[in-house]
C-alpha cells in the first residue's frame, strides 16, 4: 500500500512537470516563426539592395512567332536612354546577364532579344517587336536609343538598319562584327545615317579585322560619323577584357545619347546601395512580434507558476545564478572593449586601449609603425586597425615575399600622396573587392593584371572637371578622371598586398620583387572624349 505522503509528493512533481511543460512548449512554435521572419526581412531587404528591376516577357511578332526578351532598369524605375543589345552567334538571354549588366550600371535601361538565330529573315520582325514594345514603355526614351550588336547580332542590326532606315537608333554599335570584305562594294551603306562605333580585337579568329577597318573607311567615305577601336591581343569573344569592353560600350551610349551633361546626373550603383535602408530597418517587424511573444510568454507562465506552491532555491542554484549573472556581466564588458573604441576617434587613450586589448602580438610592430605618423587626425581608431589588420592578414596569404620596409612604406601605409589629404578608410571594402580574385597568384605582376582590369570594370575614366581624387569617394560614385584612376590603382594593389605608389609623373608604379615598373593599363582605357 502506497503511503498517502508519498502519493502527495508524487502529485507534486507531477504538477510541477505539467507547469515546465505548458510554460516550455511555446518555444517550439516561436523558434520556426522567427527564423521565418528573420529569412523574410532578409529577402526584402536583398530586394532593397540590388540597384536593378528585371523583367522577362515574350512579344508576339507580326509573321506569328514569338520571341524571349528581358530588360535590365536601373532603379529609381524612370524615363531613361535605351540599349537594345543583340547577342553573338548561340548566345542566350541567360548569358547576357554580365552584358547587360556592365551597360545598365551606366544608367541605361537595356533590353536583350533571343532572336531566332537560323533564320536572319525573321530579324526584321522581331526587331519591329522590340520597337512596338519600346514605345510603350514610360520608362524607355524612344529618342535617346542604341543598338548594341555582337558577332551574329551585329550583322543582323546593321542589317535592319540598311533595310529599315525610317527606325534607326541614334547609335549602332558593332562588336566583333563581320565588316565590309573584299568582295563588297558597300553600295548599300547610302541609307545609314546614324553614327556608328565599330569594335574588333586584333588577334579576331572568326571575322578579319581588316574588313572592320575597310567597314570604316567606306562609311567614313559615305559622310557617316564613325569611330573605330582596334583592341590589342584580343580575340572574337573579348577574353578576358570583355566585362571591360562592355563598360566602355555603356560609357560611350550614356554619352552619345545625353550629350555633355551625361555625368552631372550620374548615380553608381555603389550609391543606390549605400542610401538603401539597411538591414535593421527590416527586422523592426520580427523584433516587434518577438517582444511581444516573450511577453504572452512570460504572462503564461506566471500564471501557470501561480497555481504551485512556492519551492525553496538550493544553495547550489543559488550559487549557480551568481556564477552565470558574473559570466554575462564579464562577457557584456569585454563585448564593449572590442566593440566600443574603434568607433571613437585615434587618441592617446584610444591608441592605449588598442594596444593593450584590441591589437595581436604578431601585429603590434605595424601597429605603432602606423600610430607614429601624423595622419590620424579626426580618424576614427577603427580605420586604423583594418589597416594593421587586413594588411598583416593579407602579408600572410599571398604567394610572394616582401621586404619589411618595402611592406610597410609602400603596402601597410594608407598614404598614396604626401599633398593629398584624403579619407584613409579604403582598405576593407577594396580588400574585399580584389583579394578574392588574385588569392591564387603567384606573382606581383599577375595580381597586378587583374587588379587593373578589374578596377576598370567598376569605375569610369571621363574627361571632365570635378570629379573625385579621394579613394573612398571613387569608389562610392565609380567614377573619376585618369589623375584619380592613378590614385585608387595604388590603393587597389596596396590592398592585396602589391606595394604600389605614384611617380613624380603622377602615375601608379608597382614592386615586382625586383624593381619598380609602370602599373598595367587597362585594355581599353577610355573611348570618352
Amino acid at each position: 500500500m502506497i503511503e498517502p505522503q508519498k502519493i502527495t509528493e508524487t502529485t507534486k512533481n507531477s504538477n510541477y512537470y505539467c507547469a515546465l511543460c505548458t510554460f516550455l512548449r511555446p518555444i517550439t512554435d516561436f523558434i520556426p516563426v522567427l527564423v521565418v521572419l528573420i529569412f523574410l526581412g532578409a529577402l526584402l531587404w536583398a530586394k532593397e539592395q540590388d540597384p536593378f528591376s528585371r523583367k522577362w516577357f515574350t512579344l508576339k511578332t507580326s509573321d506569328g512567332n514569338s520571341i524571349k526578351c528581358v530588360v535590365v532598369l536601373p532603379k529609381p524605375v524612370c524615363r531613361r536612354p535605351v540599349v537594345v543589345y543583340a547577342h553573338g552567334w548561340r548566345g542566350n538571354l541567360m548569358n547576357d546577364g554580365s552584358d547587360l549588366r556592365q551597360m545598365a550600371e551606366l544608367g541605361l535601361a537595356v533590353i536583350s532579344l533571343e532572336y531566332d538565330q537560323t533564320n536572319e529573315a525573321a530579324f526584321p520582325a522581331e526587331m519591329m517587336a522590340v520597337q512596338n514594345y519600346l514605345a510603350r514603355q514610360r520608362w524607355a526614351n524612344t529618342n535617346a536609343v542604341a543598338w548594341v550588336g555582337f558577332s551574329h547580332g551585329a550583322i543582323n542590326t546593321l542589317s535592319y538598319a540598311l533595310q529599315y532606315p525610317a527606325g534607326q537608333p541614334r547609335l549602332l554599335v558593332q562588336l566583333s562584327g563581320a565588316g565590309l570584305s573584299e568582295q563588297e562594294t558597300g553600295d548599300n551603306l547610302n541609307s545609314l545615317q546614324c553614327p556608328v562605333l565599330l569594335i574588333h580585337g586584333d588577334q579576331d579568329e572568326i571575322f578579319p579585322v581588316a574588313d572592320t577597318k575597310r567597314l570604316a573607311a567606306m562609311l567614313q567615305t559615305k559622310g557617316v560619323p564613325v569611330a573605330s577601336e582596334i583592341i590589342s591581343g584580343l580575340l572574337h569573344g573579348m577574353e578576358p577584357e570583355r566585362s571591360v569592353v562592355f563598360r566602355n560600350i555603356g560609357e560611350y551610349c550614356r554619352m552619345q545619347l545625353m550629350g555633355k551633361d551625361a555625368w552631372v546626373t550620374y548615380h553608381s550603383i555603389a550609391q543606390w546601395q549605400a542610401e538603401a535602408s539597411p538591414f535593421w530597418m527590416f527586422c523592426l517587424p520580427t523584433a516587434g512580434w518577438a517582444v511581444g511573444w516573450l511577453i504572452w510568454w512570460w504572462k503564461l507562465g506566471r500564471r501557470g507558476s501561480a497555481a504551485l506552491p512556492a519551492r525553496p532555491i538550493a544553495r547550489s542554484q543559488m550559487i549557480l545564478r551568481w556564477v552565470a549573472g558574473v559570466l554575462v556581466v564579464w562577457a557584456l564588458t569585454e563585448t564593449a572593449v572590442h566593440l566600443l573604441p574603434p568607433h571613437f576617434v585615434v587618441s592617446e587613450r584610444t591608441l592605449a586601449i588598442a594596444q593593450k586589448v584590441l591589437v595581436q602580438p604578431k601585429e603590434k610592430a605595424d601597429f605603432e609603425f602606423l600610430a607614429a605618423q601624423p595622419i590620424w587626425h579626426g580618424q576614427k581608431l577603427k580605420t586604423l586597425l583594418d589597416h594593421v589588420e587586413l594588411a598583416n592578414y593579407n602579408r600572410e596569404l599571398i604567394n610572394w615575399l616582401l621586404e619589411d620596409k618595402i611592406y610597410r612604406d609602400f603596402v601597410l601605409s594608407p598614404v598614396i600622396h604626401p599633398d593629398l589629404n584624403p579619407s584613409l578608410n579604403w582598405r576593407r571594402p577594396l580588400w574585399e573587392e580584389f583579394y578574392p580574385r588574385i588569392r591564387h597568384e603567384s606573382s606581383p605582376e599577375d595580381a597586378a593584371k587583374i587588379v587593373v582590369r578589374h578596377l576598370r570594370e567598376r569605375v569610369t575614366i571621363a574627361r571632365v572637371p570635378n570629379l573625385p581624387h579621394d579613394v573612398p569617394d571613387i569608389w562610392l560614385k565609380q567614377i573619376t578622371d585618369d589623375a584619380g584612376f592613378q590614385i585608387i590603382t595604388v590603393a587597389a594593389l596596396r590592398s592585396v598586398g602589391v606595394p604600389a605608389h605614384l611617380d613624380t609623373q603622377g602615375q601608379a608604379e608597382f614592386y615586382d620583387g625586383n624593381k619598380w615598373q609602370p602599373a598595367p593599363l587597362p585594355s581599353v582605357v577610355s573611348w570618352l572624349q
